[in-house]
């Protein structure tokens, strides 16, 4: 898993990883950031870039291709919730500067495409 991968990187068992940035920052290692192209956080790099890329992974003794999608965390309000207002009021939050700046402070980047549709 990805915290047993950085957790060894700190202790020094390991000279280097990836990981997800708030995970990262969370555990105050150093990094660096990889541009849109390569690092799968920009939807709008769909067409020109990740879609290009597969490859190979052999799952239960057999082949099984995988291709490269956008990492996207998405907030929604179920239609059936039982306080929607609430729900949306959190959207709401998430998205304002004050939200914006808890994320980025916990190495959460922008959000990139659309919001609130």
């Amino acid at each position: 898993t990805e915290a047993s991968l950085l957790s060894r990187l700190k202790s020094g068992q390991m000279a280097a990883s990836s990981g997800y940035l708030s995970a990262v920052k969370s555990l105050h290692l150093p990094y660096i950031t990889l541009p849109d192209q390569i690092n799968l956080s920009n939807p709008a790099m769909v067409k020109d870039w990740y879609s290009k890329v597969h490859f190979t992974l052999n799952v239960d003794g057999k082949p099984k291709t995988v291709h490269t999608q956008p990492l996207v965390f998405y907030a929604a309000v179920p239609v059936d919730a039982p306080d929607p207002q609430l729900g949306m009021a959190f959207i709401h939050f998430m998205t304002s500067p004050q939200g914006q700046t808890m994320f980025k402070e916990t190495g959460y980047n922008p959000p990139k495409g659309d919001v609130l549709k």
